[in-house]
């Protein structure tokens, strides 16, 4: 079974850039240094400037420039809810409530409802649920704002892990699709290091966007990163991506070396920094056992604390290898923009009708709706 991750453009050349010299970007990239990876439906290009799709995303991904990952869920309710099609809606005309699992549980940040008709668009309610609980909470301080006469975006941010969403009220009666996001890749072509390096496999390769693939001594197309051979104890490989901005980190998914020697990851330490440096603000270590050719690491409870880099540790596993072999390292979230800014660097100006209303970072929205003049989901029309 293919994982959700498996990027859309695994035959994409990456981008050499010559200088300050302003070149065109590879097919499946985007944005002003081509940093931003395209999801379209069909393996499509997409839009050079902002990731726009003109034959839609992907199913995996949604969102403004097809950049947040789909939450994948589970429901009773029927195949209309999780088919990615927008145009197969409700067909039980008595549920007001409907449920979901998530595959993988995951703190809540934001949900997209698609209806089939604009007086649905409002009257939602939502719910969640934690995988220890029996009981839902509500999402008291959710805040929405409109897409499109048939789009909603609700914005609940927990400081816990959910298992399960409810979506409730009289406007499920037009639900026809719930995107829950799973967060935007922070970690894609971030800035890396490693404490040695083996060959030609250096440490950008970890978060280069193409997950895993042969990285045999003969094979040119290097996907992994790898630190030297040499390393001997008490000297042990590591791995570090530090973020151009401060982050939110909900979830991380590190792809291991699948032709050989996935025993190196075994017993690996994450930790993760602020930009303040001292003590971690999180750190997790792998509890052993069989090597997994994906690891994914959901911190419980929440990252409190903004984070400005991420490390990777080998520890002395069973074959007692000191290497760090990283084939991929998604860290999924978003990032921290100061007050009234956003956008996938923060580049960008809310412009809300409320002047003092912060937008939504992930889209720009504001639930005041657009100032004067503006116009979109991003308000920026």
């Amino acid at each position: 079974m293919s994982s959700p991750l498996w990027p859309s453009v695994m035959l994409c050349l990456e981008k050499a850039v010559l200088g300050a010299q302003s070149q065109p970007c590879a097919l499946g990239w985007f944005g002003d240094s081509c940093q931003f990876q395209c999801h379209c439906a069909g393996n499509t290009d997409c839009d050079p400037s902002n990731g726009a799709c003109s034959s839609g995303c992907d199913p995996q991904w949604f969102g403004p420039g097809c950049q947040y990952n789909v939450s994948q869920i589970t429901t009773s309710n029927g195949l209309w809810l999780t088919d990615s099609d927008d145009r197969t809606c409700n067909n039980d005309g008595n549920a007001e409530s409907i449920t979901v699992a998530l595959v993988t549980p995951h703190p809540l940040t934001w949900v997209r409802v698609v209806v089939s008709d604009s007086t649905y668009v409002s009257d939602f309610q939502l719910s969640y649920r934690t995988p220890v609980s029996t009981s839902s909470e509500q999402c008291t301080e959710a805040r929405s704002a409109k897409v499109d006469d048939n789009t909603l975006d609700i914005f609940c941010s927990t400081s816990i892990v959910v298992s399960n969403v409810t979506v409730s009220g009289p406007a499920v009666l037009g639900l026809c699709t719930l995107y829950i996001s799973g967060g935007r890749n922070v970690a894609l072509k971030q800035a890396t290091e490693q404490s040695s390096r083996y060959l030609e496999r250096y440490a950008k390769y970890a978060v280069d966007g193409t997950p895993s693939g042969p990285d045999i001594y003969f094979d040119r197309t290097l996907t992994c990163s790898h630190t030297s051979d040499e390393e001997m104890a008490p000297k042990f490989g590591w791995w570090r991506v530090t973020f151009s901005n401060d982050v939110e980190i909900n979830r991380l998914i590190i792809y291991n070396r699948m032709d050989c020697c996935e025993d190196r990851l075994v017993n690996f330490t994450l930790q993760a920094y602020s930009s303040s440096g001292g003590n971690p603000v999180y750190s997790y270590t792998d509890p052993g056992g069989r090597a997994q050719l994906v690891y994914t690491v959901v911190p419980s409870p929440v990252i409190q604390a903004p984070v400005k880099s991420v490390r990777f540790d080998v520890s002395k596993n069973t074959k007692g290898s000191n290497i760090m072999t990283l084939c991929e390292v998604y860290a999924f979230g978003e990032v921290v923009c100061p007050p009234r800014k956003f956008g996938r660097q923060c580049e960008r100006d809310c412009n809300c009708a409320d002047q003092k209303e912060a937008c939504f970072v992930s889209t720009g929205g504001c639930p005041s709706g657009c100032a004067a003049g503006y116009l979109g989901e991003d308000c920026y029309t």
